[in-house]
Formats: C-alpha cells, sequence, structure tokens
C-alpha cells in the first residue's frame, strides 16, 4: 500500500520534478556560457594588453584596437545568440509540459463539467449585460456621475486671497462684579 502511494506521488509529482530539471538544465547551460564569455574576455584583454606594449606606431595601436572590438563584439554576439537559444529551448519544453498537463486534465470527468460550467456562466453574464435594464442602470450611473460632479464644483469654495488682520481692539473695562444671587437666597432659608 505504501508502495502504491508513493507511486502515485511520484506519477503526480512528474511534471514538477520534470520542470525543475529543465531550469537546472538552462541554468547550469547559461552559466557555462557566460563563464566561458569571461574568462575569454578576460585572456583576449590580456593578450590585447600584451600585444599593444609591443607596438611602436599609433596607427598601428588603432587597428589592434579596432580588430580588438569587432572580434570582441562578434564573441558577444555569438554568446547571445547561444544564450537565447538555449531559453527558447527551455520556453518550448516547459510549454509542452504545461499543455500536456491540461490537455490530461481536461480528460478527467470533473474538469469537463467545470469546463461546462465556465462556459455557461459566461454565456449567462453575456446574457445579463445586453438586457435593456443592464443598459438602463449604465445609463443611470453615467447620469448620477455627471450631477455629482457639477454638485461638488458648485460647492468648491473660490480662492479669495487672504484680508489683512485688522487691528487688535483696546481691551474693555471688566464689570462691576455683581453680588452673588446665592448667598440672599442660602440666608433666606437659614432665616426660615
Amino acid at each position: 500500500m505504501y508502495e502504491d502511494m508513493m507511486k502515485d506521488v511520484h506519477t503526480k509529482m512528474k511534471p514538477v520534478t520534470d520542470m525543475a530539471e529543465i531550469n537546472k538544465t538552462t541554468a547550469e547551460k547559461l552559466i557555462s556560457l557566460q563563464t566561458e564569455y569571461v574568462t575569454d574576455l578576460f585572456n583576449s584583454g590580456l593578450a590585447q594588453m600584451k600585444a599593444l606594449s609591443e607596438v611602436k606606431e599609433p596607427k598601428a595601436a588603432i587597428e589592434l584596437q579596432v580588430k580588438y572590438f569587432k572580434d570582441l563584439e562578434a564573441k558577444l554576439t555569438n554568446v547571445a545568440e547561444k544564450e537565447i537559444a538555449t531559453l527558447t529551448s527551455a520556453k518550448e519544453q516547459l510549454t509542452e509540459l504545461v499543455e500536456k498537463g491540461v490537455s490530461e486534465m481536461s480528460d478527467v470527468p470533473a474538469m469537463a463539467d467545470v469546463t461546462k460550467f465556465m462556459q455557461t456562466a459566461q454565456e449567462k453574464m453575456t446574457e445579463l449585460t445586453e438586457t435593456p435594464v443592464v443598459a438602463e442602470m449604465t445609463k443611470f450611473m453615467q447620469t448620477a456621475q455627471e450631477q455629482m460632479t457639477e454638485a461638488a464644483k458648485a460647492f468648491t469654495p473660490e480662492v479669495v486671497a487672504p484680508k489683512a488682520a485688522p487691528a487688535p481692539a483696546a481691551p474693555k473695562a471688566a464689570p462691576a462684579a455683581a453680588a452673588p444671587k446665592a448667598a440672599p437666597k442660602a440666608a433666606a432659608r437659614k432665616a426660615n
């Protein structure tokens, strides 16, 4: 039973492991190409410096530099083409895996029901959006939005330049303190 379960898991995980293997192989190829290019770039740079140090005439040095940069460009183009070919190959392999997985999923009866349900739902949504009620509601919403925009413009205060602050007024004299009214009432209560 355990062996059957492990086989089942292994079978179901095969596309994932295949994708990981494709990614690993692609990364290894790209790293190899880049390592090879950088090593070649370093070696050709040293060789160029040695060749330039032996040249006595400026014209010969310029010709060496032009040849060096043309060779460098050709190498870079070659590496870029190889990298693009590697990435394209990986993309094709991954696409093939995904398409195979999707076709296998569509063979499952439950997926056929889900697909049928999704198509029916999409048809119903299309029918619903084409009804006159939805068209009227859309028109109403657009009109309401326009009216809200106009109302917002009407209530937006205008920006007015600030006025100079008035001079502070002289403080008023405080009125004479009035006798508290609560005191006579309290005295009247005690008297009663």
